[in-house]
């Protein structure tokens, strides 16, 4: 690995009395918020002129950037659970993917679902998104390297930094440690821990990402349980019976909930009571943070104003009821543009994550546990055409979904779920598509792990990492600065973290504040 610790900090000392050195730009993660972050920095320092003051390097493991386990599968059945109007990768023109749709010969690689030829409605497969997000990537660093910009990529695995002298020694598991006075934290969804235990049997799977690995385990004819009935657990159903699955299939969730289908075009709604304005209001005439409660209760007025009248919100809670029933009735309310409860959640994408940051930590979490479920199915719903899939295996009686998930009981052969009050099931293979934990201790990555340890970054009480709301700062107890976050990493602090515009947009206020340090000094 070269130098120790000592011997750098000396190094760095000694260089910096003689002549002050070019800051660079450490980007942990090649995915799509890597790429962001790449993209918009080099926009920023090209049009500022700061090409000689600024470099960049990029860490990314895996040998093509763009990908990551998200985009990289290459399942064409695996589909964006986002139209392709709002997943452009750069902050100011989300339209720039549907754009590109329309100028390519887009068909070659995977499956677009549109309905009469409109691409800006369309749903894409992942593995298309993702040649895009390369094709992006490696067209900006022609043209960085072309006006003279130093840009680095190293395919490496980051796993720990130190912090010396307002400066960064990224270490990595192969090659040389990269020094850099800024770092950004892009590192994608880790996967989940909370069934560790069940790693040493060959018939568990602790990821449905990527697919080729969860198909090479599993026997067609085997029965399938699969733990959640979020997105991530509709995709492995996808795949398997892409790939001839002849078996059955079970999902297990606490709540047993499918997420809504998302309408090809939702009905534009206006909203009167749920406005940035009222709630600001709340604020302003109380002196204190809105409350969870008054929040639903300003989205219950909308919905009852919409429907013309009241409706019966308890019969609205399908926790532990029918799920296919309910995929029928949302089957043909998608293709009608969606009922009132799910356009007043999808209208709420641009204001979401500000009413989020107005609320406390205390209400936060009452949020994910009161509410967290429910807005998970009505805002991140599913593509028409996965659901008709999925009613097609419930209609034939291959696939069934199971509430109230109790006890797993591993055994050589096979897995026994509990359900219910007296539910069970026994499952040959069993999957976790649970998907990324919330809590950082929990999340399955060494290079967290080890600057949670040091203090670099410091945990969120509701999910995520502590950091500068307007800048993606991390905020830590070593008042270490410079480090910077984005996607997963802050699920508690901000709301759509896994939406691709959601965090091009506020990459573009981290990268602005980058430079604005690296140009002015970090105390201007």
């Amino acid at each position: 690995m070269g130098e120790n610790k000592h011997e750098w900090v000396e190094r760095v000392k000694k260089i910096t009395k003689t002549y002050p050195i070019m800051k660079n730009i450490c980007i942990i993660g090649g995915g799509a918020c890597g790429v962001a972050a790449f993209i918009e920095l080099f926009v920023q320092i090209s049009t500022q002129g700061l090409q000689d003051q600024l470099s960049i390097t990029i860490v990314e493991k895996s040998k093509k950037v763009g990908y990551g386990l998200a985009f990289g599968t290459t399942e064409k059945s695996h589909l964006l659970n986002t139209q392709a109007e709002l997943m452009g990768i750069f902050a100011d023109e989300v339209e720039h993917f549907s754009e590109w749709l329309n100028d390519n010969a887009y068909r070659t690689r995977g499956r677009v679902e549109e309905e009469n030829g409109d691409i800006d409605h369309a749903y894409t497969s992942r593995i298309l998104y993702g040649d895009y997000l390369h094709e992006q990537f490696v067209s900006h660093l022609k043209k960085a390297k072309s006006t003279g910009m130093t840009v680095n990529l190293v395919c490496d695995q980051a796993y720990d930094i130190d912090a010396e002298e307002g400066r960064f020694l990224v270490k990595l598991k192969e090659g040389d440690p990269v020094e850099s006075d800024y770092v950004i934290l892009a590192l994608g969804n880790p996967e989940a821990t909370n069934f560790r235990e069940f790693q040493p049997y060959s018939h568990f799977i602790n990821s449905p990402w990527p697919a080729h690995k969860m198909l090479e385990k599993i026997d067609k004819k085997a029965h399938v349980g699969i733990l959640g009935t979020s997105l991530s657990s509709i995709d492995a159903v996808v795949a398997l019976m892409d790939h001839g699955h002849e078996g059955k299939i079970t999902l297990f969730s606490p709540e047993g909930m499918l997420p809504r289908v998302q309408p090809i075009e939702n009905i534009d709604v206006e909203r009167s009571y749920l406005t940035l304005k009222n709630v600001h209001m709340i604020k302003r005439k109380h002196f204190r943070a809105p409350k969870v409660k008054e929040l639903f209760r300003l989205f219950m007025r909308d919905v009852e104003n919409v429907e013309k009248g009241p409706i019966d919100w308890q019969n609205q809670d399908r926790v532990g009821k029918k799920a296919g029933y309910y995929l029928d009735r949302d089957i043909e309310l998608a293709e009608n543009g969606g009922d009132s409860i799910l356009n007043i959640a999808y209208s709420l994408r641009y204001d979401a994550s500000k009413l989020w940051s107005w609320l406390s930590e205390e209400e936060k979490s009452k949020f994910k546990k009161w509410l967290g479920p429910h807005w998970g199915v009505n805002r991140h719903g599913m593509p028409l055409s996965n659901a008709k899939r999925l009613k097609e295996l419930m209609d034939k009686g291959v696939l069934e979904i199971h509430a109230e998930i109790g006890k797993v009981t591993p055994n050589e052969d096979n897995f026994v779920v509990e359900y219910g009050e007296n539910g069970q099931k026994t499952v040959d293979n069993l999957i976790n598509a649970t998907g990324s934990p919330s809590k950082v201790k929990d999340m399955d990555c060494e290079l967290t792990e080890n600057i949670l340890k040091k203090e670099l970054i410091h945990p969120y009480s509701s999910g995520g990492i502590l950091v500068n709301e307007l800048t993606l700062e991390a905020i830590n107890r070593s008042k270490v600065s410079g480090i910077y976050a984005t996607g997963h990493l802050l699920n508690g602090m901000m709301l759509d973290v896994n939406a691709v515009w959601y965090n091009v947009k506020s990459i573009a206020s981290l990268c602005q504040d980058i430079l604005f340090k690296a140009r002015y000094g970090e105390n201007c």
